[in-house]
């Protein structure tokens, strides 16, 4: 049995589509942990010690 499918079913997303997506997910995750980390890195030792 050999099916074949049109190539509007099979080349959904081309490479440079592909290239963005990856970037932007990139570029959010960097963002999504970037305010978190200058939180952390803002308090000391003992505010760290006593919140635990």
């Amino acid at each position: 049995m050999d099916i074949t499918l049109p190539a509007y079913m099979t080349d959904v997303w081309q490479a440079p589509a592909l290239t963005a997506l990856a970037l932007a997910g990139v570029a959010i995750a960097v963002l999504g942990a970037l305010l978190p980390a200058r939180g952390a890195a803002r308090l000391t030792i003992a505010e760290v010690l006593h919140n635990e």
